[in-house]
């Protein structure tokens, strides 16, 4: 039996649909390896264990920037899950369509498709798809207008931002700055701050409760548990909303100038349609509080939020798996899409 799959394999979260049954797995991408090498847990449990160095194991994260950096474990995790979601077994082919992100390398690109092909048992990948490309059509974007649109997804590891005309990108970026270089950046706030050590995991969680990109979304303080450096006591320390934001100022302005350097590569006519039509905000990262004002403010013109934004790839990429003809050909990442 022939089933077409597609799969968004980020660095913060791997989602997989296939044709006909929607989305069937959205785990963080994370994997969990015993000292044999041999994979034991992998999505929110592995992730659930991540930099606190359980015995035995081993918890990676294979992607990070938005593009594959430990081969071999990708394959394990992206293996596991096909097996787990039933999209390959003993009577499945499966076909993938697998995204991937604009202004990768050649071999950052073929590294996606070798992986899907390894862990799907060695069936061919039909399709690799413009990730800026799902993403608009996952936002509902008519790709195929000939009015100029701005998609900007911010992902964990990476922003891409593209202006879509008419079956094409007009002109794209990429830079790999995201919602994990946030976390890093509260992580270093905490520690310059208030001389305390916390993980990865404590910084996002401070992100999601009282992270916020713009003043009239700060919400509330919260506290947090961490190691003084100084006597190696577990402490709390209290945060306020306001202090969080201005300590991911500087990431938030790298994600700003990201866009800035887009819009200038466009030509007047197009940025007349774009400022009219104004951006079109997804990527888990669009969920900050306050992220729409911000860019509005600093970009001068209407920011929308898509629904469910961290879904948009993964939505579009179950629409081009029922598509044919021309939308095909559109969304096709060929040889001159780096």
């Amino acid at each position: 039996m022939d089933r077409k799959t597609g799969i968004d394999l980020g660095t913060s979260h791997l989602r997989v649909c296939v044709k006909g049954r929607g989305l069937v797995y959205d785990e963080p991408t994370a994997a969990a390896f015993n000292t044999d090498g041999e994979l034991t847990d992998h999505g929110g449990r592995a992730y659930r264990m991540l930099g606190k160095d359980p015995p035995g194991r081993d918890v990676v994260r294979p992607l990070s920037g938005g593009v594959i950096s430990n081969f071999e474990d990708c394959v394990e995790l992206l293996s596991a899950v096909m097996t787990k979601t039933g999209v390959r077994g003993i009577l499945s082919r499966p076909k993938t369509a697998i995204s991937v992100p604009y202004g990768i390398t050649e071999v950052e690109c073929n590294a996606f498709e070798n992986v899907c092909v390894a862990a799907s048992g060695g069936h061919d990948v039909f399709m690799l798809i413009k990730q800026p490309m799902a993403a608009a059509i996952g936002c509902g974007v008519d790709v195929l207008g000939t009015r100029g649109r701005l998609i900007c997804d911010i992902g964990g590891g990476n922003i891409q931002t593209s202006v879509i005309l008419y079956k094409g990108i007009v002109a794209a970026g990429m830079a790999r700055v995201g919602g994990d270089q946030l976390d890093e950046a509260i992580v270093r706030y905490v520690k310059d701050s208030y001389n305390v050590a916390i993980g990865r995991r404590t910084a996002e969680n401070i992100k999601i409760q009282i992270g916020s990109a713009h003043r009239l979304t700060e919400h509330g303080d919260l506290a947090v548990s961490g190691r003084n450096l100084l006597t190696g006591q577990v402490v709390r320390a209290l945060l306020r909303s306001s202090e969080i934001r201005e300590a991911m100022a500087p990431v938030l302005e790298t994600l700003t100038d990201q866009i800035k350097s887009v819009l200038e590569k466009i030509p007047p006519q197009l940025s007349a349609d774009v400022y009219e039509s104004g951006m079109t905000l997804c990527g888990g990262t669009a969920n900050l509080p306050g992220i729409d004002l911000m860019l509005q403010e600093k970009l001068g013109m209407t920011v929308k939020v898509t629904e469910s934004p961290e879904l948009a790839v993964i939505r579009g990429t179950e629409k081009i798996l029922g598509a044919a003809g021309e939308l095909l050909e559109v969304v096709s990442a060929g040889e001159d899409y780096q």
